[in-house]
């Protein structure tokens, strides 16, 4: 066997690839009668998978504290030996692991890829690069000739997240040591930012949640403020768009020429 096949088998064994099986690993690697060679490539594996067990529990507490210390490696374990890294980086492991859980059905409550796409979320923006944020006072100098055609550039660390459960209400119950109660089936809008060093999320109304993807998506300021409807649309809109600065979630107004 070629250096390259040793190696190539040896990562499999350490992923848990079928292919890495006792017969090839018994002719590749050499064992002693106290520890044969299947036990010895399997010490290596063991450290690998509980590493990256260990990256999963730091990314996802609420997670941990909602299933128990027991269930959860069991969970981590098949999404760790189902799911391969993509990155070298042991703090993306976590990158696929709720649309994992969105494709299985066998989990003990239906609201835990939520939960895990919203913790994904703070993990996400807390590295995400730092910009300085634009000042109320940017919007206030749009001419109302410019107003309409206006752009709002995001920072960085925001994310809006489309929930189909009430996970922020979860996360709550969890970070307050409560029980977490029934999952809460119900659409909701989700924005997770970093304003500092210090990771913030908050549920929005339907309407600020369309206005912000439509911001995202670099649409001018008319568009933006179409979300808005019915009576008092145009309060609702300034409101928002005020929030978002007073927020920092603003990075520039751009004044189209």
């Amino acid at each position: 066997m070629t250096l390259a096949e040793t190696q190539a088998l040896f990562h499999a064994a350490l992923a848990g690839a079928p292919e890495a099986t006792p017969e090839r690993i018994a002719a590749c690697f050499t064992g002693t009668p106290e520890l044969p060679a299947g036990e010895r490539v399997g010490i290596y594996a063991d450290m690998v998978l509980w590493r990256q067990v260990n990256a999963l529990r730091e990314d996802f507490p609420k997670l941990v504290a909602l299933l128990g210390d027991g269930p959860f490696f069991s969970l981590a374990r098949a999404y760790v030996l189902e799911v391969p890294s993509r990155h070298h980086d042991l703090g993306r492991r976590g990158e696929r692991l709720a649309a994992w859980l969105r494709s299985r059905t066998d989990l003990p409550r239906p609201d835990l890829a939520d939960l895990a796409e919203l913790e994904w979320a703070r993990d996400d923006v807390f590295f995400e690069a730092p910009e300085r944020p634009a000042t109320p006072e940017a919007m206030a100098r749009l001419s109302p000739e410019s107003f309409a055609a206006a752009r709002l550039r995001l920072v960085p660390a925001l994310r809006l997240l489309d929930l189909g459960y009430d996970a922020p209400s979860l996360w709550r119950r969890l970070e307050d040591g409560k029980a977490p109660g029934e999952p809460l089936r119900r659409p909701t809008p989700v924005a997770v930012w970093r304003p500092e060093h210090e990771v913030f999320h908050a549920a929005l109304r339907r309407p600020e949640a369309e206005a912000l993807r439509r911001a995202a998506a670099g649409a001018p300021l008319s568009e933006v403020c179409a979300a808005f409807d019915g009576p008092g649309a145009a309060g609702e809109a300034f409101a928002a768009i005020g929030s978002w600065l007073a927020e920092g979630w603003v990075a520039e107004v751009v004044e189209e020429p």
